[in-house]
């Protein structure tokens, strides 16, 4: 790739002398662990083995509200989808930090055959510092658009897209610039073993095993801020055989529930359907493994694991054939005290998880532990007017107690009773301490 116009990236060691180092370390044994014996309680403890990694100094951390300093981002032909998801990923201020700071330079990975070798990282690094200077009243994102469209070629052109599908590539491709993990186990998926002990593990347990083995092939400053866990169970109506699978995410995509009469709903309503359990039937039947047949089941999608920023996609648009349509139900979300406690499963009893640890001790005062409750305060959204071919997206963002209206180049102050309206298309929450 042509080198663009940011700050030059570190001079990095051969990907090979990384993991040589790091397995020469005293942080990494490059000897084999063995697994633990059962515990006490019958549940399986696993010692997991180390793999090679860049070590991190760069703390998870809660924020309080604080002035916010942005420029507008000048519109380049229908890239309001890139300018209003960028307001808000620069808001959110210690992720903002790392790269205000340029501590992604030394925790670039420059052997991830998925990653860019630090190119995205730095374009956003520099994309994110520039708004933050504020020297101008809106900056030409040419560049970092550019950078993006080399990776991501459906972004090229004049095309109009989706704001949802940015972020993610965004994200996406700064966790892999930024994974820690430098050599990925190579036998790590789960036996039918693993998959049955599973199935007998209260799920407080058996997602955190599951989110730690996640961890040894993906860990990154991404998944600190912004990935959870997912949990879906499915159960054969027939045999009661069970199946369950925890899975990684970076946002919740909420179904917004519809009906006659049904011009608004609230953010607990899309919670509640999308948590709701599903009937497995006719072209859907699942195919039981103790049963050898296709069977009615049910299908039930939980969470496990919440992160300390909480993407919300609304699903304003539904596809059917050619067609796209968008729903303009306005959906009631609140600014403050979303509180999503019961969402989550509730601690085990002193006792029931002895002999078991999480992957690293998680204090009370980081965002990322997984101790209720789980409460979030509003701090940026994106917003979509239109129609997925013939629409605009803006931004509003929390900065000291007062809200700014991001309408590409244009900046404005902004009331709190305007954000929640038809146009909510991605909510930024972010945890609160207890």
């Amino acid at each position: 790739m042509e080198r663009q116009d940011f700050r030059p990236l570190p001079q990095p060691r051969p990907g090979a002398q990384y993991i040589q180092d790091y397995q020469a370390s005293n942080v990494l044994s490059p000897q084999p662990v063995q697994p633990s014996k059962p515990i006490a309680n019958g549940y399986l403890g696993t010692a997991l083995i180390p793999v090679p990694r860049i070590q991190s100094d760069w703390p998870v951390q809660y924020w309080q509200g604080q002035a916010i300093s942005t420029s507008g981002l000048k519109n380049l032909g229908n890239t309001c989808y890139m300018n209003a998801p960028l307001q808000c990923l620069s808001a959110t201020v210690p992720f903002a930090r790392f790269f205000l700071e340029n501590r992604w330079q030394r925790a670039v990975n420059t052997v991830n055959p998925l990653g860019t070798r630090g190119q995205l990282a730095g374009a956003f690094a520099k994309m994110v510092q520039e708004m933050w200077q504020a020297n101008f009243t809106y900056l030409d994102p040419t560049n970092f658009r550019r950078s993006v469209c080399h990776y991501a070629p459906s972004f090229a052109g004049g095309d109009q897209h989706d704001a949802q599908e940015f972020i993610s590539f965004l994200l996406d491709g700064l966790h892999e610039d930024l994974n820690r993990i430098l050599q990925k186990p190579a036998n790590d998926d789960p036996t039918p073993e693993h998959e049955a002990e599973l199935e007998r593990l209260p799920q407080q347990i058996a997602g955190e095993q599951e989110w730690q083995r996640y961890q040894r092939r993906d860990d990154s400053l991404v998944v600190d801020y912004f990935q959870g866990q997912f949990r879906n169970k499915l159960e054969c109506m027939t045999c009661h055989k069970t199946s369950t699978t925890y899975n990684a995410f970076m946002y919740l995509s909420l179904p917004i529930p519809t009906g006659r009469g049904m011009s608004k709903v609230t953010l607990q309503q899309c919670m509640d359907a999308f948590v709701k359990e599903e009937i497995m039937e006719k072209g859907d039947a699942w195919k039981c493994p103790h049963c050898m047949a296709l069977r009615k089941a049910t299908k039930q999608l939980s969470i496990s694991r919440l992160p300390p920023v909480l993407l919300i996609h609304l699903k304003r648009f539904s596809y059917k054939g050619p067609f796209v349509d968008k729903l303009e139900t306005l959906v009631d979300f609140p600014l403050k005290d979303l509180d999503l406690t019961n969402y989550m499963p509730s601690p085990l009893p002193p006792g029931v998880d002895k002999g078991f640890s999480q992957s690293s001790p998680i204090k009370l005062d980081d965002p990322r532990s997984q101790i209720p409750p789980y409460r979030y305060e509003l701090y940026a959204v994106t917003n979509h007017f239109g129609s997925l071919t013939s629409g605009h997206y803006t931004a509003f963002i929390a900065s000291k107690g007062s809200w700014v209206y991001c309408d590409d180049s244009r900046l404005s102050n902004a009331e709190g009773r305007e954000i929640v309206a038809k146009p909510a298309y991605i909510l930024f929450y972010k945890r609160v301490p207890r």
